[in-house]
């Protein structure tokens, strides 16, 4: 067998090798973050786009995925927007996205984000329609709960309806991770989930 020959029968078979790696390897960026985007609508009107969830390098508080929400137009018929437990001082409390660092939900197994919702539309119904944005890493439990809502699991992608009952109401996304035997905190990457 000649040389020539020999290293390109070397080359293929590196080369399947190393594809099939790359094809069955998890993509890193998937693997950190879970995402849900949401809307609301209203008599008609719908909100852009509003996303929470979790990555690994996001920071507990405002950071660069944090997007602060502007206030609503004068003629529109409600006003939405996420509201942080502790926001920095310097912005009002109004976000259009919220993401937390993932070691929080592994630590804790449950995260809340708070969704405020404004309108004069009493006795009207407001829509809600969830989704997750990319892949959904780990086995989780969303709830989204408030005034006239009950607390129920929700399995993206998901319409929820609310009675407007009063000019503002406070609601909240619950995320949990489902149930496991045990849970090691490390990196979202490593995280494991070990069943019986």
């Amino acid at each position: 067998m000649n040389t020539a020959s020999s290293i390109g029968k070397t080359s293929v078979i590196v080369g399947m090798i190393l594809g099939t790696i790359f094809t069955l390897a998890p993509r890193v960026g998937h693997a950190q973050e879970l995402t849900f985007s949401f809307t609301v609508t209203l008599n008609g009107q719908t909100s852009d786009v509003r996303k929470f969830g979790l990555r690994a390098d996001a920071l507990q508080g405002f950071d660069e995925y944090d997007v602060p929400e502007p206030p609503a137009e004068p003629d529109a018929a409600f006003d939405s927007y996420l509201a942080m437990f502790n926001p920095p001082s310097s912005l009002p409390n109004r976000w259009r996205h919220d993401f937390r660092p993932t070691v929080n939900l592994l630590a804790d197994r449950i995260e809340l984000w708070q969704f405020d919702f404004q309108s004069d539309a009493i006795g009207s119904v407001a829509t809600i329609a969830i989704e997750t944005v990319g892949s959904v890493p780990v086995p989780y439990e969303l709830y989204f709960f408030g005034p006239g809502v009950y607390y129920e699991p929700i399995e993206a992608p998901a319409v929820i309806t609310f009675p407007v009952t009063a000019n503002k109401l406070v609601f909240f996304w619950e995320l949990r991770l489902a149930d496991a035997v045990r849970v090691v905190p490390t990196t979202w990457g490593g995280f494991k989930n070990l069943y019986r």
